[in-house]
């Protein structure tokens, strides 16, 4: 037994050794990203730019008492999935909404320390409900890029193709995958036809959001062709739905609030972020995961091809134009040593694929490849989504494409 003791005790400190040589030898960017926010708040006093550091809950009950209508967000993705009223669905196979609220606002992500109201549409969507009164040139679909997470409406793609007087339908649902962006094209061009139907995939989660979108028989019926569930005429059942989901989640919020209450007075400062990543080996842990993840297929390319593949006849049926937009990472850009490197390096192959399937593609990273001050198009020059000035730029990107 003590033997045995003195086996573990000798692994436990060789671990550990280990992970405290990487973090020294790491670089300042991977120490950074051990506290994100900080990192952020940090280089905005640097900047003497205005900051909000507050939690998002703590906001959002602030601006409820000044906006009756303020809700919060749903997506159908994982980060709901161990909800009541999201189980409940699917126990019963009722209609679960791809985005909401309906006709609400909500509180946006602040990358740059700032929070925005976001409004909703009659279908949950980021988009004016005068977009549906009018001929709709461009269908932009995909998650958080496609969205134009943390801005608003007319600081996102949509926004600025609208500027220039391209009717855009945004169709963006943050934190989603491909069949969920399949499974809204589906359901809505029938309705609203579009000359140019653009995709947005995120390299660094896309396919990952796919291994759990996979395993959901609501998204994957989609992949047949002639499938849809006349979505846009059960507004109602999908009201319930985020009625219930909006109770959920408030009193999920609330109890964050309190939590963080309890411990204000004591916040986390970055030395004690780094002994937390030490004690959790979160740097070891990385470098072998990434090791072992290169070793082996883990994406299930075969279905995402399928997938791409029916939103392209999908949009043929309207004798619509099909574009896939490829969205490179911030780490692909400034963190060599990230874990999302087995991903990142799948692009070559993805778009090779898409090729030899006729499918039309735009690789937006050839464009942010040669931009001489790139960190100028992301939320203070840190990681994150794009800021203003990265949306616009892949707007331009579209503009390009689309069809006259």
């Amino acid at each position: 037994m003590k033997k045995i003791f003195n086996l573990f005790i000798y692994v436990a400190v060789i671990i550990y050794s280990v992970e405290i040589l990487l973090f020294i030898f790491s670089s300042d960017l991977q120490k950074s990203l051990v506290n994100i926010k900080g990192k952020r708040i940090e280089i905005a006093k640097e900047r003497n730019i205005n900051y909000d550091s507050r939690d998002p809950e703590i906001v959002f009950f602030e601006k409820k008492k000044e906006i009756k209508d303020l809700s919060v967000p749903f997506y159908y993705s994982s980060l709901f999935a161990d909800f009541e009223a999201f189980k409940q669905a699917k126990e019963k196979k009722q209609i679960i909404p791809f985005r909401g609220p309906i006709n609400k606002k909500t509180l946006s992500c602040a990358e740059d320390l700032n929070y925005r109201i976001i409004n909703n549409d009659k279908y949950g969507f980021k988009n004016s409900n005068s977009i549906y009164d009018k001929n709709i040139d461009v269908i932009l679909l995909g998650g958080s890029f496609a969205e134009g997470f943390c801005y608003t409406s007319d600081h996102d793609i949509a926004g600025n193709l609208i500027s220039d007087n391209i009717q855009t339908l945004n169709l963006g649902i943050a934190t989603t995958g491909p069949l969920v962006s399949l499974a809204a094209l589906k359901e809505f061009i029938p309705h609203y036809k579009a000359k140019d139907i653009f995709y947005l995939y995120y390299e660094s989660n896309s396919l990952d959001v796919l291994k759990w979108e996979e395993k959901d028989t609501g998204l994957t019926r989609y992949l047949n062709s002639n499938y849809e569930s006349n979505y846009i005429n059960k507004t109602k059942m999908i009201k319930k739905f985020l009625n219930s989901i909006e109770k959920e989640s408030i009193e999920i919020a609330k109890n964050k609030v309190q939590f963080s209450q309890e411990l204000s007075g004591s916040e986390k400062t970055n030395f004690i972020e780094n002994i937390q990543d030490i004690l959790e080996i979160n740097i070891l842990k990385n470098r072998l995961r990434t090791f072992f993840s290169s070793k082996k297929k883990k994406y299930n390319l075969k279905l995402f091809n399928q997938t791409i593949n029916e939103m392209r006849k999908e949009t043929k049926k309207w004798d619509g134009n099909f574009t896939f937009v490829y969205i490179p990472s911030w780490d692909r850009f400034f963190n060599s040593s990230s874990n999302l490197n087995t991903i990142i390096n799948l692009r070559e192959e993805i778009i090779n694929n898409l090729k030899k399937q006729g499918i039309n593609v735009i690789d937006t990273t050839d464009y942010f490849s040669n931009i001489r001050n790139l960190k100028d198009y992301y939320p203070l020059g840190y990681v994150g989504h794009f800021n203003k000035k990265g949306y616009e730029k892949v707007a331009d990107i579209l503009k390009e494409a689309i069809s006259n």
